[in-house]
């Protein structure tokens, strides 16, 4: 006999086909939609730190200081120039 899989442990037979992935996410946003009501209170008192709690604007706000992050990095590094041995790429 054949150990079962971990990851069918929750299936409940070996016939089921496997969602595609836009279906499971699909479901996922479903059963998050549904459950959002019931646990909008408890939510609520929580403070989200979740990128996909932000509004669009602080969303907006998020990706600006990403942006400027990396255009600091980019300007730094291409003012300071740096060579690379080619025997530390070969460890």
């Amino acid at each position: 006999e054949e150990p079962k899989n971990p990851g069918n442990s929750g299936n409940s037979g070996n016939s089921e086909t496997p969602l595609s992935p836009s279906t499971f996410i699909d479901s996922i946003l479903r059963e998050n939609d549904s459950g959002a009501a019931a646990a909008g209170n408890a939510q609520s008192q929580e403070k989200c730190l979740s990128v996909a709690c932000l509004d669009k604007n602080e969303l907006s706000e998020h990706l600006d200081t990403i942006d400027s992050s990396l255009d600091n990095l980019q300007a730094m590094l291409s003012t300071h120039g740096f060579s690379m041995d080619s025997a530390l790429l070969d460890v």
